[in-house]
């Protein structure tokens, strides 16, 4: 066994002490690795925004396209587009602000921050644009109320400033209804969407009392409705909310994060933290290497490989939503298929059929000829097209006197003037 002096004794037990011995696989350079959004909105395209962080939670830019492996259900997959920390890219971001009068420091705090955190998106190259829903138990204000939205920060403070803490005494706000009027906004095809629900009030929901006016009928007032919204048009939801467990619903399945709002939140933090997290997002898409349309749940891993580090892996899934189609299983299309094709096609030949039988007059049997045919039990006045008895003199309308003869052929009444029969379809 080595002997050790006394002086290296010493200084082995102070590194000790003092946490400088040997660190541990993540403080050599280990990552944490996250889905921020998987959108399939271009099935079979996906595309994949990938938070890599290290050990003290910062945000990890300048990883290449080489350092990123992607399997689908355990299949590799090849990576068809990358976009690193410093590549150009559109990100659409929408605050959803509740504006009742508890909320008057937060108003204030994104009138100050919202400055820096675009300019932190414009840093790293982030073709940006910003977008505000201001909500209560009603919907406040829609910014710009045409649904664009702005790449001009300035604007964008301008709108936070003319925002007021006013009303809301109850216990809820109206988060769900928010939500759902910033997904109708207009946003760019192909790129990342961001909303930033900000509110200190569990919400609202279907069927609760009306609260100052505002009904709540809306059938699309439920976490269950506002999950799969956002899903479907690939939103990724940051919550800085109360602690209530559909807003950490809301943020768990659209990749989002949630961050607790309280009286001592640092509120300016959290989004100078959004704003370097959104700017050091990965983008990497890739094709399903199984592109049928079956409604499956689809198993996403990345692994990472840092400089000199082990290797790093997150994941997460997607469902694909299409549940059958031609794609998927021919034979079960073309069953489905066969009732709709009938329920279209049968009417066609049907009503060629009624034609052609209308057309031909009809055969009346020699046995039938001597008997007293049957009238039709109503005619139209000639005068005023009142519908009347083939039997009354006079129309019950207009008082016009009613003539009929009879058919030289089957001897049914017939108008004055008539051309043809009406039972047996002979001309007169």
């Amino acid at each position: 066994m080595a002997r050790h002096t006394c002086k290296q004794i010493f200084l082995l037990v102070v590194f000790t002490l003092l946490g400088w011995g040997a660190p541990d696989a993540r403080a050599q350079g280990s990552y944490s690795v996250s889905l921020a959004q998987v959108d399939t909105t271009r099935y079979p395209n996906i595309t994949l925004y990938v938070n890599v962080r290290d050990a003290s939670g910062n945000p990890v830019g300048g990883l290449s396209k080489d350092q990123f492996r992607i399997t689908e259900d355990g299949a590799p997959v090849e990576i068809t587009d990358f976009a690193g920390t410093g590549d150009v890219r559109t990100v659409d971001i929408v605050f959803v602000f509740d504006t009742t009068g508890s909320m008057r420091d937060e108003i204030e705090g994104v009138k100050q921050t919202c400055i820096a955190f675009a300019q932190k998106l414009k840093d790293k190259r982030r073709d940006y644009r910003l977008g505000l829903v201001a909500f209560g138990d009603e919907i406040r204000g829609v910014y710009k109320s045409s649904g664009d939205l702005t790449d001009n920060a300035e604007e964008f403070k301008g709108w936070i400033s003319t925002l007021r803490a006013t009303g809301g005494d109850g216990d809820q706000e109206n988060d769900f209804a928010a939500l759902k009027q910033a997904s109708q906004m207009k946003f760019r095809a192909g790129t990342q969407k961001i909303f930033i629900l900000i509110t200190d009030a569990p919400p609202h929901h279907y069927g609760d009392r009306s609260d100052g006016g505002t009904r709540f009928d809306d059938p699309d007032l439920t976490v269950d409705r506002a999950t799969a919204l956002l899903k479907q048009n690939a939103v990724t939801l940051y919550a800085i909310t109360a602690d209530d467990s559909d807003f950490r619903r809301l943020a768990q399945e659209t990749s989002g994060e949630f961050y607790e709002l309280r009286p001592t939140t640092d509120f300016t933090g959290i989004i100078d933290k959004l704003g370097t997290t959104i700017a050091q997002q990965y983008r990497i898409g890739y094709k399903s290497p199984r592109p049928t349309y079956d409604g499956t749940r689809r198993n996403i891993v990345v692994n990472v490989s840092g400089s000199g580090a082990p290797d790093s892996t997150g994941g997460g899934a997607y469902v694909e939503q299409h549940l059958v189609n031609f794609k998927s299983n021919f034979l079960i299309a073309l069953a489905l298929l066969l009732p709709l094709l009938a329920a279209v096609g049968l009417p066609v030949p049907f009503l060629l059929w009624r034609r052609r039988s209308a057309s031909v007059a009809p055969i009346i049997p020699p046995a039938d000829l001597g008997r007293e045919p049957v009238a039709p039990s109503v005619i139209n006045c000639p005068r005023c097209a009142q519908p009347i008895r083939a039997q009354a003199k006079f129309c019950a309308k207009c008082g016009a006197p009613i003539e009929t003869s009879a058919c030289p052929h089957c001897h049914a009444p017939m108008r004055p003037n008539a051309n043809f029969c009406s039972v047996c379809g002979r001309r007169r």
